[in-house]
């Protein structure tokens, strides 16, 4: 793992404490008389709000800047460690503004994070965001383990979609798919080639979207969709075009309106309504781009009935206007 990457290597001969940073700035600021220049040297922000105990190895990755383009609008990485930390090493931290994958390559450790309490072997990993208090320790003689620091826009919200699934764990073998793109994304990041971050956030998105589906497919193995709503989802995308009311859904599906407004949002995450509205907008928008009907007969022939409801619906599912649509494609 990692033959094509480079790292550099830091020992801690001594363990790294809150009071050892302490003593270390106060010494730098003595011998740079920042007192005397009304200046005064901060703390790194993953050492604030923290308590840790850190020695052992750190293999650690040098990631080149990222534009200011990507740190407003991309996902990017923050840093990549891979640390050997030895029986008695901690971090304990809150309010910091990044989120975390830690992926253990050998030895065990611990996550503490919201009440529960995670052992953590080889191929086990977990994702958390790190303004939320946690701990994580090495449970036993050593633990190896990658600490990959991310952040970026959307993280927050496919976070939260995350955490939907119960658990912040996850397990993958070394030759699964969260190791090949890790590396690929150290190897963009190590290389001087155009649209770097592009290609580097693309990566990211690749990951995250892995860990959730397989997240999410854990736990549609505890909570299969029930069969007659598998049924009327599939009739839905058949006939959309239709005029399908919540009276006649409940029916199809023998469910109460009630009911079946309540299970189609756990499954599917919208109301069988703003579902029908997705799925017409979204041939509407094939429509658009792909022909040069009028807007008033694509919004018949994908199932809207009233050309000033389609156009609201159509700008508030895409923030575009038809006509503003059509320009853009």
């Amino acid at each position: 793992m990692f033959d094509q990457i480079f790292f550099t290597q830091v020992q801690f001969p001594t363990p790294v404490t809150p009071a050892e940073v302490e003593r270390q700035m106060s010494r730098n600021a003595q011998n740079l008389q920042e007192k005397e220049n009304g200046t005064q040297e901060e703390l790194p922000a993953n050492m604030r709000n923290a308590d840790y105990f850190i020695f052992g190895k750190m293999d650690t990755f040098s990631r080149p800047p990222v534009t200011d383009f990507a740190l407003e609008n991309l996902f990017y990485m923050e840093a990549f460690s891979i640390f050997t930390c030895p029986k008695g090493f901690f971090t304990n931290r809150k309010d910091y503004q990044s989120f975390l994958i830690i992926y253990t390559y050998e030895g065990n450790g611990v996550l503490e994070y919201m009440g529960k309490s995670y052992s953590l072997g080889p191929g086990d990993g977990f994702f958390i965001d790190c303004r939320v208090p946690h701990l994580y320790r090495t449970e036993g003689d050593v633990w190896k383990h990658g600490v990959f620091h991310l952040n970026g826009p959307l993280v927050p919200a496919l976070f939260s979609r995350y955490m939907e699934n119960g658990s912040v764990s996850f397990y993958q073998p070394f030759t699964g798919n969260y190791q090949k793109m890790l590396e690929e994304l150290l190897s963009i990041y190590g290389s001087v080639q155009p649209c770097r971050d592009w290609l580097a956030s693309d990566c990211i998105s690749s990951i995250l979207t892995d860990l959730l589906r397989n997240a999410s497919e854990e736990k549609e193995t505890d909570s299969p969709v029930p069969e007659n709503l598998r049924y009327l989802i599939a009739y839905m995308e058949k006939h959309f075009t239709q005029a399908l009311t919540l009276d006649f859904l409940s029916r199809f599906s023998g469910i109460s309106k009630y009911y079946l407004s309540r299970e189609f949002k756990k499954y599917t995450g919208y109301s069988p309504n703003d579902y029908l509205i997705s799925l017409r907008v979204e041939h509407a928008k094939f429509l658009l781009r792909s022909t040069t009907l009028p807007a008033n007969k694509i919004a018949l022939t994908a199932g809207f009935h009233d050309i000033n409801n389609f156009t609201n619906l159509f700008r508030k599912k895409t923030g575009m206007t038809p006509g503003g649509y059509r320009k853009s494609c």
